[in-house]
């Protein structure tokens, strides 16, 4: 007889893994229904309790690590965490919580601590260095990354930053727009393999769709610049402003510019507001994220990334690939949309001059 294993048993009772863990462990919601199949299957089949519940004993916590990049605070962030916490709470699972603030160094000494703790897998949310993911694997941990892949031979939620990107170009250009600005990242220009790089993608996505209206792209349409990312602070905003008043000083003849994050796009707004440049009647801008791009003044359009769907499906992924005992390198797109709102409008309405410094539009 072969030994036990927790997917026979699953198969048999028609539930999930998870689902026989739960019976097993009396931890989490499980219909009384499903518990029936799951113990009948048990108690019938040539696989008994005992020997199941062994195997999930000899390394399985019912744990997972989720090590963030930003703080909770940062609503693209939050809604991640949220998802993860729901897939959890449905297969039973404990989530722990740790922040590595956008270091490498601190990035690796989470997922050390978490190893101490025996977990049984971790979700990076993004990852700041691929080598503390491949950690992880070493240590027999199933990893998955959110939005950003560094390391191939782990699992991901990601979105398809070009495609998505190049919808919002697309859309400044059916307005009629094509002296537009580009407020991003600063990524490296040596490497043309590395596609799992958001800034670059999304640079890319900005550059490809000019050049395809014939279009030159200008180094004077594009400030790239690091995020702050102070703890408890959401620098994006200030820099998102300072950005922004570069851009105009460089690219006077501007009807347009594409922000890489809700958050820049934010901060590029309220400069904006401050030199009396209105918006979108004077300047379109579109952002990325849609966090919290409908409470601006006005609502900014963006590029929608399903946030909670990304949580959830790698919470998921994890729990499956743990359940499984494999260790998995698929890669799970989700699907980003453009939402327009009242910050993009054509570019026959954008005019070159602009009112005295101050005379900006009040904020509805």
């Amino acid at each position: 007889m072969r030994e036990a294993r927790l997917k026979d048993v699953a198969a048999l009772a028609g539930v999930s893994t998870a689902t026989v863990s739960r019976v097993l462990h009396g931890n989490g919601y499980v219909s009384a229904r499903a518990r029936e199949r799951v113990e009948a299957a048990l108690r019938d089949s040539s696989y008994r309790l005992n020997a199941v519940a062994q195997e999930l004993r000899r390394q399985k916590t019912i744990t997972i690590g989720l090590i963030l990049h930003g703080d909770l605070s940062n609503p693209f962030v939050g809604e991640i965490v949220i998802g993860a916490e729901q897939a959890a709470a449905e297969h039973g699972f404990t989530l722990l919580f740790l922040n590595a603030h956008g270091n490498p160094g601190q990035e690796r000494e989470c997922v050390e601590t978490l190893l101490k703790r025996r977990i049984d897998g971790i979700i990076f949310t993004t990852a700041v260095h691929g080598k503390n993911v491949s950690l992880a694997l070493d240590a027999g941990v199933r990893a998955v990354e959110i939005e950003r892949r560094l390391c191939a031979a782990a699992s991901a939620v990601v979105v398809d930053n070009h495609a998505a990107a190049t919808e919002a170009m697309r859309h400044l250009v059916s307005l009629g727009h094509r002296e537009i600005g580009f407020l991003g990242e600063p990524f490296p220009h040596d490497s043309d393999n590395d596609a799992t790089d958001i800034p670059k993608e999304r640079f890319r996505a900005y550059r490809d769709v000019l050049r395809e209206c014939g279009q030159v792209v200008g180094n004077s349409h594009i400030v790239l610049g690091h995020y702050p990312r102070e703890r408890g602070g959401w620098g994006g905003l200030e820099a998102g402003a300072a950005y922004m008043r570069r851009l105009l000083r460089q690219a006077p003849g501007l009807t347009a510019v594409f922000a890489v994050s809700d958050l820049v796009a934010a901060g590029a707004m309220q400069a904006l507001y401050a030199e009396g440049i209105r918006v979108p009647e004077q300047l379109s801008i579109i952002g990325f994220d849609d966090t919290f791009a409908r409470y601006l003044a006005p609502p900014l359009t963006t590029i929608r990334q399903p946030m909670f769907d990304m949580g959830y499906k790698a919470a998921s992924l994890a729990i499956s690939l743990i359940a499984e005992d494999a260790p998995g390198s698929s890669v799970e797109f989700c699907q980003a949309r453009l939402v327009i709102r009242e910050t993009t409008a054509p570019a026959r309405a954008a005019g070159r001059s602009r009112p005295a410094h101050g005379a900006g539009r009040t904020p509805h």
